[in-house]
C-alpha cells in the first residue's frame, strides 16, 4: 500500500510541474503549482514529518498559491483579456534544464546516503513548538517584529502611493 501512495504522490507532483512547464495560462498554472505543493507535502508525511507537511500546505499551497491568484486576478491592465504568458528561447531553456536535471542525477548517485529508522515521536510539533517558546524565543520575538515593520513599511508605501 505504501508504494501504492508513493507512486500516486510522485504521479501528482509530476502532473503538476508538467502542467506548470507547458501551460500558457497563468492560472492553470498557479493551481498545478498549488497540486505540486500538495504532493510534496505528501511525500513529507510519508517521511514521518508532519510538522514540514503542515508548514508546506499553510504557508506554500496556501498562501504563495492564493497570493499568486489573487495577484493574476486583480491586475488592472488585463480586464476581459485571457492571461498568457509567452515563451522566449525555449530551447536554451530545455538544455540548461536537461543539464541541471543530469547534473543532479549525477550528483544523487555517488552520494553515500544512509538510511536509518527513526523512532515515531508522537510530540514533535509540540515540542518544537515548546523550543520556540522557551529556548529560542529571543530569535521568534525578532522575527515577529522584523514582519512588523515590514509591514508598517508596505502601509506606509502603499500610502504615498495612493496620495500620489
Amino acid at each position: 500500500m505504501i508504494i501504492t501512495v508513493q507512486i500516486f504522490l510522485l504521479m501528482m507532483v509530476l502532473a503538476g510541474v508538467g502542467i506548470i512547464l507547458f501551460t500558457r495560462n497563468i492560472v492553470h498554472a498557479a493551481y498545478a503549482l498549488c497540486l505540486t505543493l500538495l504532493g510534496i507535502a505528501g511525500v513529507y508525511v510519508l517521511v514521518m514529518s508532519e510538522l514540514l507537511a503542515v508548514v508546506q500546505i499553510m504557508l506554500y499551497a496556501g498562501g504563495v498559491v492564493i497570493l499568486l491568484a489573487f495577484g493574476v486576478m486583480m491586475t488592472n491592465r488585463l480586464r476581459g483579456e485571457k492571461v498568457l504568458s509567452g515563451s522566449n528561447n525555449k530551447w536554451v531553456g530545455r538544455i540548461i534544464s536537461v543539464g541541471v536535471f543530469a547534473g543532479l542525477c549525477y550528483l544523487i548517485s555517488i552520494s553515500p546516503f544512509q538510511t536509518t529508522s527513526v523512532e515515531k515521536n508522537e510530540d514533535q510539533i509540540a515540542q518544537i513548538g515548546v523550543s520556540f517558546l522557551t529556548d529560542h524565543i529571543v530569535a521568534f520575538e525578532l522575527i515577529a517584529f522584523v514582519l512588523l515593520v515590514a509591514l508598517v513599511g508596505a502601509a506606509y508605501l502603499a500610502k504615498n502611493a495612493a496620495d500620489e
